[in-house]
């Protein structure tokens, strides 16, 4: 196990993958699931800000993976 939340959670969604599970729609849908789930951990008047920042960190992640930022990804890893 590694230290890095991200790269744990990278590992099991590859590892389904590479065993078949390769339905990328219900892969997402589960992984909303989690993500709704860890939203509802915050206190209620910190869960709009919450979801709110993570929503614009995924929006902004997907666009500098994707290319369509100049000068790349700067995502942790």
């Amino acid at each position: 196990m590694s230290d890095c939340l991200h790269c744990e959670i990278n590992q099991l969604v590859q590892e389904r993958f590479e065993r078949g599970d390769t339905d990328l729609a219900e892969m997402a849908s589960m992984m909303a699931e989690s993500l709704a789930d860890l939203v509802l951990l915050a206190p209620e008047s910190d869960r709009s800000n919450v979801m709110a920042h993570a929503l614009s960190a995924f929006g902004q992640i997907v666009l500098e993976k994707g290319g369509a930022l100049e000068g790349g990804s700067n995502a942790t890893h």
